[in-house]
């Protein structure tokens, strides 16, 4: 536990940034996770697992834009398409030159299919695989970054900038759709073997069953997806996080204190598509395809969904929500293919209704409201929060609360 003095005789202690309940628990769930290839049976469990861990950081991608700061984006799939899409070129034209289509060419098929004859002079470099997965990471932040500055700086916040990101992923759809040669339009990019993306880590295979799989590549994701959990936290738990919190609550008295509002708008929103990048990036090498669908309005909402449904503002809730809602998705499609969309449906409503802080949020309410149900932790922490508010609006140069005045 971490210790300071805010009051003469009075020491308050801090809570970790990650409670050891919560790094024993994500233990386990990581060993879980990590070893099923060595011990399950169903190849169509672990492609679920690595789809899940990329959902979940998408999610995380919105619960620091939404949670934290405030700032609710119906566009986020648009860095995590983009970033999709460089990663999928590149592995289907690799994949075009060792197998050539039915016509003879080594060019991806939907290019022929479209009068391509030639691999476009823009598009060779992404013959390097490094050099895709270098821009899939730069080019969505840069995006971000430019949509900010025009956004942010000109005070464009709330249910604006939620409207100009859902037409920012609908630009981007269309684009794809009309530009079918480059892009492979409806039909998206497939059939480029993501067993290509996981040799380039020279990852080895495992014997499931009767199937060989990269099972390392499954470990190297649950390590991104944990790396950005913990960085994540620190972040939110940091002066910078307090900050963003703050402008989330009341950016108006946020700006008044000093703080230039627009910059940290900027800064948590060029995080957040890197990491939706870093999602899409994962996602296109894990899954082998890639389409339009991945980019749009609808996608982002359904990542919102699983964020509000774990709980928004508590970055454990995206990965709750992400797994939860999907592993529904998953299972009643199956069980109940003519309700199982009636049945999601209701169960936002119910979160919205009833559960607005989610489920780890309303589980949090519900453990404060235990540990304060005494009179006189009440009183305590009344207290407390009494003498916060002297020390934050006493004049300068007034005594401060014990000093003795001369």
């Amino acid at each position: 536990m971490m210790k300071s003095k805010s009051a003469p005789g009075r020491v308050i202690r801090r809570a970790p940034i990650i409670p050891w309940w919560a790094v024993l628990g994500g233990a386990l769930v990581i060993a879980a996770i990590g070893s099923y290839p060595y011990f399950g049976t169903s190849l169509y469990v672990v492609s679920l697992l690595g789809k899940f861990l990329c959902y979940a950081l998408f999610a995380l991608s919105i619960d620091l834009i939404w949670g934290f700061t405030g700032i609710l984006s119906l566009g986020q799939a648009v860095y995590f398409g983009v970033s999709a899409y460089f990663v999928a070129l590149s592995l289907k034209i690799n994949y075009a030159l060792d197998h050539p289509t039915r016509y003879g060419g080594k060019i991806p098929d939907f290019m022929e299919w479209n009068g391509l004859t030639e691999l476009p002079w823009f598009m060779a470099p992404l013959m390097s695989t490094p050099f895709a997965v270098a821009c899939a990471l730069i080019v969505p932040t840069l995006m971000a970054l430019l949509f900010g500055v025009i956004t942010f700086k000109r005070h464009i916040y709330g249910v604006y900038c939620a409207v100009i990101t859902l037409a920012e992923s609908l630009i981007l759809q269309d684009f794809i759709i009309e530009y079918q040669a480059y892009t492979g339009g409806f039909n998206g990019i497939t059939d480029y073997s993501n067993a290509l993306a996981w040799s380039i880590f020279g990852l080895p295979q495992v014997q499931l069953g009767k199937d060989l799989i990269y099972a390392d590549f499954l470990w190297l994701l649950l390590a991104i997806v944990a790396v950005c959990y913990i960085g994540a936290r620190i972040l939110t738990h940091s002066r910078v996080g307090t900050v963003l919190k703050s402008v989330r609550d009341n950016d108006v008295r946020a700006e008044f204190m000093g703080y230039n509002v627009a910059n940290y708008r900027i800064f948590v929103f060029c995080i957040s598509a890197f990491l939706a990048a870093l999602a899409g990036a994962l996602y296109a090498a894990w899954v082998g395809l890639i389409s339009f669908l991945d980019t749009g309005p609808v996608y982002s909402i359904e990542a919102v969904i699983w964020t509000a449904v774990g709980g928004r503002g508590t970055i454990i809730g995206s990965f709750i929500g992400a797994f939860l809602v999907r592993g529904a998705e998953f299972f009643l499609s199956g069980v109940l293919a003519d309700w199982w969309q009636l049945i999601m449906g209701a169960l936002f409503v119910v979160v919205v209704l009833w559960l607005p802080d989610g489920i780890v949020g309303t589980i949090g309410d519900w453990i404060n409201s235990r540990r304060k149900a005494t009179l006189p932790q009440i009183r305590e922490e009344e207290g407390k929060r009494a003498h916060d508010r002297q020390r934050d609006w006493q004049p300068a140069g007034a005594p401060k609360p014990g000093e003795e005045v001369t």
